[in-house]
């Protein structure tokens, strides 16, 4: 089967795919995730493109790829993190960061009558104690140049909490943390960064658009003291383990924020915010609260409640008095990066029955139904990100990332990066079992089917690819004669059986509690990188997702990046967190009684 080019623009992101393939289907394995609410049928035309060099307008879903191509993705038919401009992402969240500023011309007389210039320019209350007044004089005098405050004044104003004022007060009351010389209004930035156990993600935000300016990631580099967040909690018990993890962490978020920043050309000093989601280990990790309880069950948190403090406390080089806020979580396992992800998403509004699914080593769940919300958290495993796969790997150069069943009787397969298959990926495996139990080689309970039963049926091509490995069966997804085939053997079957079956039964439960069978839902949510190249076909016929309708299957890419963002640029998005966070309830899916017999159940491949 041919492969072409689909170069993306403006994203400048080139990849290769199999010719038939949707230009849908390609924006994903890019990255890029476009609108399509109709689920990628053709009906809600919310996923336009343009075709270069022509600008000819097409349907993304139904448009193939049949020769190399570039195509113009417009702002419009962007998901999420791509559409956070002024007013959210498709939702009345308007643009009212908790961190302002305010100019003031000189001159003036006395602070009593600088700070009601203040108030009335920007017809807020500024809230003073005896302290901040002090300061807020003392560096007004400072600043003030000797003709008489002619150059004038930038106030920062950082929001306080309703509950922090005086009865009567009004709720748009700012406290002073900064003053600078002159007008610096048009320089106000904030970073919405979101820490994954394998990845971190910093966004650099323009708080005065909502626009993103810069970008930066990198892997986490805690992962030198465990892959998954059990393995750091245990290191984090070791004499100053907990340090060395928040420093580390910590040591990521300068290099990136710097890394963002040059690219900007923004300076530190110009970033005042910093919102932080992550799961609940993540979370106490970079704040350095206990860790010990979420590693024994009941796995407890030390803290759910979101967290504020000046960034000088965490020695983390931005403005002068800025802060790092991070998101609330819900309980041991489902933490402020899903807060992040329902409210992006929009489960804190009633809808039809919606489920939010994050699929990793510990996957987390959220069910909207009607006014009611419920989570959980599946320990999957790190079979989907590679881990304990023969050839396993994370979405690298190299990997398989797709394979598909041929008209002429063999498989294809898609590989990331210009090069030949060295190992295969999430999104490859889940295509591979569903390709085997397609052709019969794996049967209903993952056992690989005796060759010479199997082998009649079979065209030549695949019977080439089937070969034994260490004395067990396995399959080649590679060109069979190459001198280091990928390979997948039973064992690997078997891990990612487990896997899915965690998830799988993780849905089943949570629908069970909310009593909405999962036919019912009308939407399922696939969030994080690893969602974005799932076929959706395939999640159905191995069991990871209910079927057999795909089309209410959608992928709603960075969802917790884009929920960080709004909260960093909305104080309304920082109050529909907090009740969204309070409102759901976590269902503690492996204490039930039923778990261990719909977890056997959802290993069979049916």
């Amino acid at each position: 089967m041919p492969h072409y080019t689909v170069h993306f623009t403006p994203d400048n992101r080139l990849i290769k795919i199999h010719a038939g393939a949707t230009l849908l289907e390609a924006a994903g394995q890019a990255g890029i995730i476009l609108n399509s609410p109709c689920g990628g049928v053709g009906r809600c035309g919310k996923c336009k493109v343009q075709l270069m060099p022509n600008g000819k307008e097409a349907l993304a879903c139904q448009t193939q790829v049949n020769h190399d191509v570039e195509v113009f993705v417009p702002p419009s038919s962007r998901f999420l993190t791509q559409q956070i401009l002024q007013h959210g992402i498709g939702r009345d969240v308007p643009l009212d960061p908790p961190v302002k500023k305010v100019f003031v011309p000189g001159p003036w007389q006395g602070i009593d009558a600088f700070c009601e210039m203040v108030s009335n320019q920007a017809d807020l209350c500024l809230h003073l104690e005896g302290s901040d007044e002090q300061r807020l004089e003392e560096t007004a005098q400072d600043l003030q140049p000797c003709n008489a405050g002619d150059e004038g004044l930038t106030v920062v104003l950082f929001s306080v909490a309703s509950t922090e004022h005086t009865q009567g007060s009004p709720t748009s009351c700012f406290q002073a943390i900064a003053m600078e010389a002159g007008d610096t209004t048009g320089r106000l930035f904030g970073a919405a960064v979101d820490i994954g156990t394998t990845t971190v993600v910093v966004n650099l935000v323009d708080l005065n658009t909502g626009q993103v300016v810069a970008a930066a990631a990198g892997a986490n580099p805690q992962a030198r003291y465990g892959a998954d967040v059990i393995s750091r909690i245990q290191y984090a018990e070791k004499p100053d383990g907990a340090g060395q993890l928040q420093q580390c962490i910590l040591d990521c978020l300068r290099q990136l924020i710097a890394q963002a920043a040059d690219t900007a050309g923004v300076s530190k000093t110009e970033i005042y915010e910093i919102v932080a989601a992550g799961n609940t280990t993540m979370n106490h990790l970079l704040l350095n609260y206990p860790v010990a309880s979420l590693g024994k069950s009941p796995y407890r948190a030390y803290s759910l409640t979101a967290c504020s403090k000046t960034a000088d406390t965490l020695n983390l080089p931005i403005a002068p008095d800025g802060r790092v806020y991070t998101i609330e979580n819900i309980a041991g396992f489902v933490g402020s990066d899903t807060v992040a992800a329902a409210l992006a998403c929009g489960l804190d509004r009633p809808d039809g029955p919606t489920l939010l699914v994050d699929i990793g080593t510990n996957g987390e769940l959220v069910l909207r139904v009607g006014q009611d919300l419920w989570s959980a958290s599946c320990a999957a495993g790190p079979a989907l990100e590679g881990a304990g796969i023969t050839f396993g790997s994370s979405a690298q150069d190299g990997a398989i990332q797709r394979v598909l069943l041929e008209d002429g009787g063999d498989i294809d397969i898609d590989v990331i990066g210009d090069c030949a298959a060295q190992s295969i990926c999430g999104s490859g495996l889940i295509d591979a079992v569903a390709v085997l139990l397609e052709l019969g080689i794996v049967d209903q309970t993952g056992r690989f089917v005796e060759a010479e039963t199997i082998a009649p049926t079979l065209p030549k091509a695949i019977k080439r690819r089937l070969m034994t490995v260490d004395q067990q069966p396995a399959f080649c997804l590679s060109v069979p004669d190459a001198p280091r085939p990928v390979i997948l053997t039973q064992k690997d079957i078997r891990q990612f059986q487990l896997a899915k079956a965690a998830i799988r039964a993780g849905i089943r439960l949570l629908c069970q509690e909310a009593e909405t069978p999962e036919d019912k839902l009308e939407r399922i949510l696939l969030a994080g990188a690893f969602g974005n190249y799932i076929r959706r076909e395939s999640a159905v016929r191995v069991g990871l997702l209910p079927g057999p309708d795909v089309e209410r299957i959608r992928f709603v890419g960075n969802a917790a990046g884009a929920g960080a963002q709004m909260i960093l640029l909305s104080r309304n998005a920082r109050d529909l967190a907090s009740q969204l966070a309070q409102r759901t309830r976590y269902v503690e899916i492996a204490h039930q009684r039923q778990f261990q017999d719909a977890f056997s159940e959802c290993l069979l491949f049916t």
